[in-house]
């Protein structure tokens, strides 16, 4: 069986976690590999690793119709896009039939099913389980659990911005209801920032009994749910290591062929709007523009991968992705040199290469839940490489005394923070880089894991 780790951030967090405590995991079967490996084994439960394996995942497999509505119509982009502020909303969405058929018979369907998964596998375990539940896709999924399982530990976790309460209104009104009483269904509901918690707990208000904002609590349906932010981290010890595999110091000559003699500029995303990727290239540009002296001893490399290509939105921001590569390249290059190198595909081991050769990383999101990557590149740099980061990322709270903090809608000020980084002294570098690397350490995804799990043992 070859198993291969997704992109995501969520996957690179939930992993650890799931190994530390030998869980299991209840998740889609999203391709027709993942639906051929699930009907391999009984009860579609899959260990992983399958020699010596260290937690099951539990595949729910769903007629690829329905699934399709359930993800690509509802939960990206209609619930992404609201809580990324991404809708331009003179124009979109136009919430029509469709999207209300997609609710009812997709969304709400598989939650069920998740539901239903997860109550078998609550009922077949003698102790009481700790259910945790992750993310954007299973708003309503705590609820029918709830009414199966009503004593019952339920405790979810959004790794996603929650919007204010103004944009979240964008959903008809028994989406909203439905969204926020199953989240409601849950003991303790877990966001990155405090300030995305506060924003839940003003979107609640019209549902409940009473809110606490000090306390970030909630009275709903005889129960008291505590609504608490726990800024999401990485595994730092296993970032080093892998960082010393030999597929690593192979690949890291790919980098070094790349950077050549330049200061090396560099960026990983999933191609999604939320990341703002074209405005980073358009600062570049900017920067080639205002600092000609710089030609040929700057490059930009971009690694990544597209996401969500059955969706319209993300196959047109691709195009636009390469179109503008395309252009800045044809603009600028000379010689041998070519100002912006891009590959496109899903390599970790190349990215954390480019990850300890990088002397500028660039993390501009437009609004992000956290975004790891700016905690990852930091912790196995090691070339004194410095931070720009937007304020839109969830990692600014935590890294912004040790970057160079960026408006994401402003071209030319990131155009200025790339030639700031290019001009740093070595000491300023240096004194930057530790501490992101202390800060990141200090608070890795361990901390991340007890602190959830010392409100959970209060309350459990």
């Amino acid at each position: 069986m070859n198993v291969k780790r997704g992109a995501g951030g969520l996957v690179s967090t939930l992993l650890p976690f799931m190994a530390t405590f030998n869980g299991t995991w209840v998740a889609s079967a999203m391709t027709e590999g993942d639906r051929a490996i699930a009907a391999g084994h009984e009860k579609c439960l899959v260990p992983i690793p399958e020699e010596n394996p260290e937690f099951c995942v539990s595949f729910i497999v769903v007629d690829p119709k329905i699934y399709e509505d359930y993800y690509s119509v509802i939960s990206n982009p209609l619930l992404w896009f609201v809580q990324h502020y991404m809708w331009n909303t003179p124009y979109v969405p136009v919430i029509d039939d469709n999207i209300h058929k997609a609710w009812h018979d997709s969304y709400v369907y598989v939650n069920k099913m998740f539901a239903e998964r997860i109550v078998e596998e609550a009922e077949a375990d003698e102790r009481k389980p700790l259910i945790m539940i992750q993310d954007y896709h299973l708003y309503t999924c705590p609820g029918y659990i709830r009414e199966k399982l009503d004593d019952i530990f339920l405790s979810q976790f959004i790794h996603i911005p929650w919007p204010q309460s103004e944009y979240f209104g964008i959903l008809p009104e028994y989406m909203q209801e439905a969204i926020v009483q199953g989240l409601l269904s849950n003991d303790i509901l877990g966001f990155h920032l405090k300030k995305y918690a506060r924003n839940f707990l003003y979107t609640c208000e019209p549902y409940v009994e009473r809110v606490d904002y000090d306390n970030s609590k909630i009275w709903y349906d005889g129960r008291v749910i505590s609504v608490n932010a726990y800024p999401i981290s990485v595994d730092c010890k296993k970032l080093v290591e892998n960082s010393k595999t030999s597929d690593v110091i192979q690949k890291e000559e790919t980098i070094k062929k790349i950077k050549g003699d330049c200061f090396l500029i560099y960026r990983t995303d999933r191609a999604d709007l939320s990341k703002n990727i074209n405005r980073g290239f358009m600062a570049y540009e900017l920067f080639l523009q205002k600092h000609p002296e710089f030609h040929g001893k700057v490059k930009f490399l971009s690694t990544g991968m597209p996401t969500r290509q059955q969706i319209k939105e993300y196959c047109d921001y691709r195009d636009e992705n390469y179109g503008i590569i395309d252009e800045i390249n044809e603009r600028y290059s000379e010689d041998e040199w070519k100002p912006i190198e891009q590959v496109f595909k899903a390599d970790y081991n190349l990215v954390t290469a480019a990850f300890k050769h990088y002397d500028c990383l660039l993390v501009n999101p437009i609004v992000d839940g956290m975004n790891i990557v700016a905690k990852e590149g930091p912790v196995v740099n090691e070339n004194n490489g410095v931070l720009i980061m937007s304020n839109g990322a969830g990692s600014y709270e935590e890294l912004k005394d040790y970057s160079i903090v960026v408006n994401a809608y402003d071209i030319s000020q990131t155009a200025d923070a790339m030639y700031r980084a290019v001009m740093m002294s070595q000491e300023e570098r240096a004194r930057l880089i530790q501490g992101l690397k202390k800060t990141v350490n200090e608070r890795n995804v361990y901390i991340w894991m007890q602190e959830q799990f010392k409100d959970i043992k209060k309350l459990y």
